[in-house]
């Protein structure tokens, strides 16, 4: 294999809600399906070009999401062979968690701080909101055992939560190798040698590419955009409300499942530029 990997973040860079979509989801294609409902959608235009980035061989979708998660993700004709998920605390191949890397993982991982620490932290930060919200529903804590953990807010309590409070939440667990990012209704506390490009370039260096080109919207893409040879990012998510900018990420004009289309057919374009053969 040569020429770049196409390595790509899923949800508000390919896959969208109904809140995210930025369209009537009506007009667009279901793509994920979780207690008796449809939760993500892609363009037809998206749809088709995912079957086609898939069937290259050069794609790889990286994705913060733990592997079940990520299996409800429905693709055109077969899943990608190779995914990145768990913020690439997970490589699968074929379906099934290589043994190998999640080896290395934990070897990176043993100088951070204990995980139950941190969800005990990152509890006590989502609890302070809840009570600021009289009447909304308590947040769930989860953690992705061994490797990070986050919390789905409720109604009304990510305001709470923003501004200085979640600015003191980032900079205790900075000093404990955390990273902290808060994802629409999500708030992730992520060791920072936990990283989707490192996994990437595993999967680069497996697969004999000489590098990759990189989509994503947040903060926990922001590694793989700057170790990309080419990158791009929507216009819109948690890297545009931040501020973030850098020279290697080049930031587009479209935002929701249109952004989704766009970087879709971009990702195409750098493993099969318009008349190779796919």
């Amino acid at each position: 294999m040569s020429g770049l990997l196409a390595a790509s973040d899923l949800d508000q860079t390919l896959v969208f809600s109904e809140r995210s979509a930025g369209a009537d989801v009506s007009t667009l294609v279901p793509v994920e399906e979780y207690d008796g409902r449809t939760i993500s959608w892609v363009t037809p235009t998206a749809w088709g070009l995912l079957g086609e980035l898939v069937a290259s061989g050069a794609f790889v979708p990286v994705t913060t999401r733990t592997p079940e998660q990520y299996r409800r993700i429905r693709w055109p004709h077969h899943p990608p062979r190779t995914a990145v998920c768990a913020n690439g605390g997970v490589v699968l191949v074929d379906g099934a968690a290589d043994e190998a890397w999640t080896a290395e993982v934990r070897t990176r991982l043993r100088d951070c701080a204990p995980l139950e620490r941190v969800h005990a932290e990152v509890a006590r930060a989502v609890g302070r909101a809840h009570a600021a919200v009289p009447g909304s529903a308590e947040p769930a804590v989860r953690d992705v055992p061994g490797l990070f953990c986050y919390a789905v807010l409720r109604d009304g309590q990510r305001p709470v939560l923003e501004g200085p409070a979640l600015g003191d939440l980032t900079a205790l667990l900075d000093g404990w190798g955390y990273a902290v990012s808060l994802q629409g209704r999500k708030l992730y506390a992520v060791p920072r040698p936990l990283t989707k490009s490192a996994a990437v370039a595993e999967v680069v260096r497996r697969g004999g590419f000489t590098g990759f080109a990189a989509a994503g919207d947040s903060l926990l893409d922001v590694d793989l955009l700057v170790a990309a040879r080419e990158a791009v990012r929507p216009g819109h998510g948690e890297l545009l409300r931040t501020g973030w900018e850098h020279p290697a990420a080049r930031l587009l004009g479209a935002s929701g499942a249109a952004a989704g289309e766009e970087i879709a057919r971009w990702l195409l374009g750098v493993v099969a530029p318009p008349g190779a053969p796919v």
